[in-house]
């Protein structure tokens, strides 16, 4: 066999697609994409959403107020980040499930999924709002589809 070819059988993905094939790929570079974007929306919105008061900070040195900052827009970084990256690796999963259960690749997968995802999401608070995580998720997913940012036009 010449040197940089590699054989190619039927049953192997191209490497190119197997991102696309596997779910649990797609749920990694979802969870890792949700993350960094998160991570940055975390130190953009931090200033907005912190808990230091100006009257703790005022008599401070600039030095410390600059420290409490940065701890503050680090935590709000790592919070967001977490909670993007958690909605982003089980709406993909969910919804690549839904797409190879289905056996169909339509704009009803993301919708599906994005029940899946809302009831999994409020598990832990009792199955009401695992019915309000569904229909809210559901209807994002209907949304952004709707607008045109979804895969189907």
């Amino acid at each position: 066999m010449p040197i940089g070819t590699e054989r190619q059988f039927a049953w192997q993905p191209l490497p190119e697609t197997a991102s696309k094939e596997s779910c649990t790929m797609q749920a990694i570079i979802s969870g890792v994409v949700g993350g960094g974007a998160g991570m940055v929306l975390g130190a953009i919105l931090a200033p907005f959403n912190s808990n230091i008061s100006s009257m703790e900070t005022d008599n401070l040195p600039m030095k410390e107020q600059f420290r409490r900052g940065l701890r503050e827009m680090g935590s709000q970084s790592k919070s967001w980040g977490k909670n993007l990256m958690v909605i982003g690796a089980v709406f993909s999963c969910s919804e690549c499930f839904v797409e190879k259960t289905r056996a169909r690749t339509d704009r009803w997968n993301p919708i599906f999924g994005g029940c899946i995802t809302g009831g999994i999401l409020a598990a832990n608070a009792g199955p009401q709002a695992m019915a309000f995580g569904c229909a809210g998720f559901a209807a994002f997913s209907a949304a952004i589809d709707a607008m045109g940012f979804g895969q189907f036009d």
